[in-house]
């Protein structure tokens, strides 16, 4: 099955080739492209320097060009995002269930990432495009073979992280909300081997529908049927994470606004950088100078000859002539700060009191928290495609909500304790308190704690019939 990219009419196109982004996609689109700017470095937005750093209008190229070789990008928005993820995850991905899924999650994607850090990957990037997803695959295996062989043989599950901007188009099975998928196209890039030694990069479309999947590869001119394949779920085991949902597989990147504000403070830094490398230099002024060689040398060790009534001197910028473009990038900095989802950009410029400190925390969990809970559920949803896949009980999986580093002091400990001996609370509280309060580490298995707390207590309890008997036969020997 072979399609034609250029000869059909564009109504065509629309319908045959898979290649081709829906209008909900293309909506997004331009919100990903100043995501992408802010967050892949330095190195990308000059490359999209006509669109984030236009050139002046009498400014020629070759100082245009200069212009942004010498612009560099303040990583605002990027260590945003790494920070919140990393408030997010701060403590381990807790599953709880049968042993295979623990092994599993040591190498959640088949390439030896473990659940953290592939949680934290897909994470960072929900927090930058707005949603992000978790394909779940399995490998494909003869039709006889039973799970049980499967699994003797090393088959798995695995999931495979999608960034919202490969995903160009889907179907759903109504127009209700919550429908569930019938459709999904994921753009991927691939290699293959090119002669002895060489490989060429190839541009591929997975289109996958429930229990199947058709794969699609764009030549220079044609797209090409390429492979299918058959998977034994009956609906699409895709997952989206969102951070800012607005619809089935449609979000807003969270940090958008502050995105915005990061590309202008490049804009005016690349301007004040291009000023004072030009502005640091002096210019020697020579009046009544008449040279007729044409050249004049300059150094501690030359003097020029001149006549009376001439002047040399050199001529400076004005250092306060920048100070409004200095002003203008530290307001740009404080309202990022401002503007910041968490206090995790920094800290503010103003004085806030205990309260006002305690609001804002209040404030930046419950965003933490929502974010923290879709990828909760995510990954619940991706373990329960996994247990159909291999026919085990799904684990559970939870993320701690413990955002801050609190630690408990001496005296809360005190009070916990107090109430523990009193049989306020029971002991799996307390040390469950003491762990969320970072006096026990997070790895503690709390149940082995009271199962060995137990033993300690009854085996002198159990030695004290023993001393008794002991005591008696020194009574009566006496």
């Amino acid at each position: 099955m072979v399609y034609s990219g250029n000869t059909p009419p564009a109504s065509a196109v629309v319908s045959e080739s898979p290649f081709v982004r829906s209008l909900d996609v293309i909506a997004m689109m331009e919100d990903w492209r100043v995501m992408a700017a802010v967050t892949r470095g330095t190195s990308y937005i000059r490359d999209l320097s006509e669109t984030f750093l236009p050139q002046e209008p009498r400014e020629d190229d070759d100082a245009y060009q200069t212009r942004v070789d010498r612009s560099v990008l303040s990583p605002y928005t990027s260590r945003l995002i790494e920070t919140a993820a990393g408030s997010i995850l701060r403590k381990p991905i807790r599953i709880d269930g049968d042993d295979y899924w623990v092994e599993l999650a040591n190498n959640i994607d088949g390439i030896g990432s473990d659940i953290n850090e592939y949680a934290r990957r897909a994470l960072v990037s929900s927090l930058t495009y707005g949603h992000s997803a978790i394909l779940v695959d399995y490998p494909n295996a003869p039709e006889t073979r039973n799970l049980a062989e499967e699994r003797a043989l090393g088959s798995r599950p695995y999931f495979i992280h999608i960034d919202a901007p490969q995903i160009w188009g889907w179907r759903q099975e109504s127009t209700m909300p919550g429908s569930r998928l019938t459709q999904v196209r994921i753009h991927e890039y691939t290699t293959r081997p090119l002669n002895d030694f060489g490989e060429e990069q190839i541009e591929q479309m997975r289109v996958i529908y429930p229990g199947r999947y058709d794969l699609y590869t764009l030549g220079q001119e044609l797209v090409e049927f390429t492979a299918e394949g058959n998977y034994s779920l009956d609906e699409i085991p895709l997952i989206p994470i969102y951070s800012n949902r607005r619809g089935m597989l449609r979000s807003l990147p969270p940090l958008l606004d502050i995105a915005n504000l990061n590309i202008t403070h490049y804009q005016r830094q690349a301007d004040l950088i291009h000023a004072l490398h030009i502005a640091a230099m002096p210019t020697l002024v020579l009046e009544g100078w008449d040279d007729t060689s044409g050249s004049t040398s300059l150094g501690v060790n030359y003097a020029i000859s001149m006549q009376p009534g001439n002047k040399a001197y050199y001529v400076n910028a004005d250092a306060t002539s920048f100070d409004a473009q200095m002003n203008e990038l530290q307001s740009l900095e404080n309202q990022m700060s401002t503007l910041g989802v968490t206090k995790l950009l920094g800290q503010k410029f103003v004085a806030e009191s205990a309260d006002a400190k305690r609001i804002d925390q209040a404030q930046a969990n419950s965003v933490l928290a929502i974010v923290s809970q879709e990828l909760e559920s995510a990954l619940n949803q991706a373990f329960s495609f996994a247990a159909q896949y291999v026919g085990i009980e799904p684990p559970t999986v939870s993320i701690d909500r413990d955002f801050d580093y609190y630690r408990l002091i001496g005296q809360d400990v005190s009070v916990l304790a107090d109430l523990s001996e009193k049989g306020k609370i029971s002991d799996t509280l307390l040390l469950e308190i003491l762990r969320r309060g970072e006096i026990l580490p997070d790895n503690i298995n709390i149940e082995e704690e009271l199962a060995r707390s137990d033993r300690t207590v009854q085996e002198p309890a159990q030695s004290l019939p023993q001393q008794e008997q002991e005591q008696d036969k020194d009574t009566e020997l006496n």
